[in-house]
């Protein structure tokens, strides 16, 4: 009874839970219901949003494309500006300079325009014809000093107008006044240009007793480390006795006395050849012939190290005698015919008198620097404005020489005076070029060793006899054939091993061949094939592994001569130029620039 009654009981609570289960069901079902009849409205809020988010991405394109358009714009419109600066700056440029030119220009001609009607006035007196015409009474006196006296009064600080009054005194004979206008020109600025232009004058006139106690003066009052660009100018007339042999000697005595003041010690005297090669050797390299890479590239690889000895002694050599041609050749002992008697120092006065003043030149460089700037609309990156303060360059004595006999092309001197200067330092040139070839003499080795694998030959380079190359090549060669016979009988067979893999092969055909089926046969057999191979490669390998070694070693033995072959014939044209080349340098002993009687230092 109690168990029909706990049977009841869970039918009850099994009833009540399914009812439960069916309520919910019904909820959810009612839920889904809803949810369903709900799908198309969300579907369609969906679509909207979506073409909503397309028309904004669209609209973003069209705004992407607005700003880049406005970038472009910009960036034009800076470009546009950018270059209206430009402009702007360079006309801003030219304004201003155009501004200063105008002022400077208004400067020149208040302070120095009169300046070149006094160059223009003692250009005049100077000339032959104008004394020629005041002693045939073709111009009066009293003309030519009023001229000179307005000029000086127009410049009294020029120290031309002062010195073309005592020119002017000279004419018609008034000692006393030519004293008095000299020593007012010694009182102005540049007193060392007044010495030179009376030198000059004087000398031109034919007072050369006159003219050398000037030129006398002048170079005592120069400074040797401060030579302006008048004394190179003046040597071709020194140089060409048209001063006077007076004023010769008083030159060559000063360059005397300025030798002796060098720390460098160019002048005759105790001075070592290696302290006088280290002074030229710069000048004397550039002789030197060219790097010799591709031209003795066979002897460079097989001398090894000893090659650098071998270069550096061949270069000596040849800068020593390139240095002794160069100045036989320029300075030759036969001296070409001068021109017109005088020319020189009509050449020296001119550019004298047409030398500006330090003050006047700077002046003038920054006028034509602004005038280029004008000419270049105001580019100051094709201008180069230079410091307007910079002078007129100046060079010490030693420098002067170096440069009067190496680099001509550096100073206007003619070739007096080049051999003027050669005289001056010839025994100091002629030393370092001696010097430079001793040193090749004695650091050249008297054979070099060539090595070609390992096998050595001495070759020699004094050529102190001859050199059988037919017989060093036959010695090479039998020693590559003995190198190829001994690397070819090196190679032996191995029986063992031959031997071995015969017999292994053998017994695998004979015993185990003949019981096996299936895959234990194609393995056996496989394994005696692999064997018998073996073997044979055992028997064949030796004759084929020496026609190999021998067919190697004869196109080695080839090579090897033919790069000896060659080694020893840039040996030989090495040795022959460097031979040459001492040769040459020799001459210069023998050789001077300096005529019989004519040692000016």
């Amino acid at each position: 009874m109690n168990e029909q009654q706990e049977s009841v009981s869970a039918l009850e609570e099994l009833r009540e839970g399914l009812r439960a289960l069916r309520a919910a069901h019904e909820q959810n079902a009612e839920a889904v219901r809803r949810l369903i009849a709900q799908y198309p409205v969300r579907d369609a809020a969906l679509t909207g949003l979506k073409d909503e988010l397309d028309g904004q991405k669209a609209v973003l394109a069209e705004v992407r494309q607005e700003v880049a358009a406005i970038a472009r714009t910009v960036d034009s419109i800076h470009e546009e500006f950018a270059g209206f600066l430009e402009r702007y700056g360079r006309h801003q440029a030219v304004a201003n300079a155009r501004a200063e030119l105008s002022q400077l220009t208004v400067i020149w001609k208040a302070d120095y325009a009169d300046r070149q009607r006094t160059r223009n006035l003692a250009r005049g007196l100077v000339h032959e014809l104008t004394a020629q015409a005041v002693r045939d009474g073709s111009v009066d006196p009293a003309v030519i000093d009023a001229c000179v006296a307005e000029r000086w009064l127009a410049e009294p600080t020029y120290w031309l107008a002062p010195a073309a009054m005592a020119v002017a005194a000279r004419h018609r004979g008034d000692d006393g006044q030519v004293s008095r206008a000299t020593s007012y020109a010694f009182s102005c600025r540049d007193p060392a240009k007044s010495k030179l232009f009376f030198a000059l004058t004087w000398s031109r006139m034919g007072r050369l007793s006159e003219a050398a106690s000037w030129m006398d003066r002048y170079l005592r009052s120069l400074r040797r480390d401060e030579l302006g660009p008048e004394f190179t100018v003046l040597l071709d007339a020194i140089a060409d006795a048209e001063l006077g042999h007076e004023a010769l000697t008083y030159a060559s005595e000063t360059m005397a006395r300025w030798f002796r003041e060098d720390p460098a010690a160019l002048s005759w005297g105790p001075a070592s050849s290696s302290t006088r090669l280290r002074r030229w050797q710069p000048w004397l390299r550039r002789f030197s012939a060219a790097e010799p890479t591709d031209g003795f590239a066979a002897l460079r690889e097989l001398s090894g190290g000893g090659w650098d000895v071998v270069e550096e002694s061949w270069k000596s050599a040849t800068a020593a005698s390139g240095a002794a041609r160069y100045l036989m050749e320029e300075f030759p002992a036969q001296r070409p015919v001068s021109g017109r008697k005088g020319q020189y120092t009509d050449r020296a006065l001119d550019h004298l008198i047409d030398q500006q003043e330090p003050d006047e030149a700077r002046l003038r460089r920054r006028m034509a620097q602004l005038q280029k700037l004008i000419d270049q609309d105001g580019n100051t990156q094709a201008v180069v404005l230079g410091d307007p303060t910079l002078e007129e360059e100046t060079l010490d004595f030693v420098t002067l020489l170096e440069r009067a006999v190496f680099a001509p092309e550096s100073l206007s001197l003619g070739p007096p005076g080049r051999r003027f200067a050669l005289s001056c330092v010839w025994e100091s040139v002629r030393e370092a070029t001696a010097a430079l070839a001793l040193r090749s003499r004695t650091s050249m080795p008297a054979t070099v060793v060539l090595t070609v694998d390992g096998w050595s030959c001495e070759v020699p380079t004094h050529g102190s006899g001859p050199l059988d190359t037919v017989q060093v090549a036959e010695e090479l060669h039998a020693y590559q054939e003995s190198r190829i016979r001994s690397h070819v009988e090196s190679v032996a067979p191995s029986w063992a091993l031959t031997l071995g893999c015969g017999a292994l092969a053998v017994l695998d055909a004979v015993l185990l061949l003949p019981f096996l089926t299936g895959i234990g046969f194609a393995l056996f057999l496989l394994l005696a094939v692999a064997l018998g191979c073996g073997a044979l490669w055992g028997i064949i390998r030796v004759p084929v592994r020496r026609h190999g070694l021998r067919e190697e070693g004869v196109r080695r033995q080839a090579e090897s001569v033919r790069q000896l072959n060659e080694a020893m014939n840039q040996v030989l044209t090495l040795s022959a130029e460097w031979r040459h080349g001492l040769a040459v340098a020799a001459r210069l002993e023998t050789w001077s620039p300096v005529e019989l009687g004519e040692d000016h230092a």
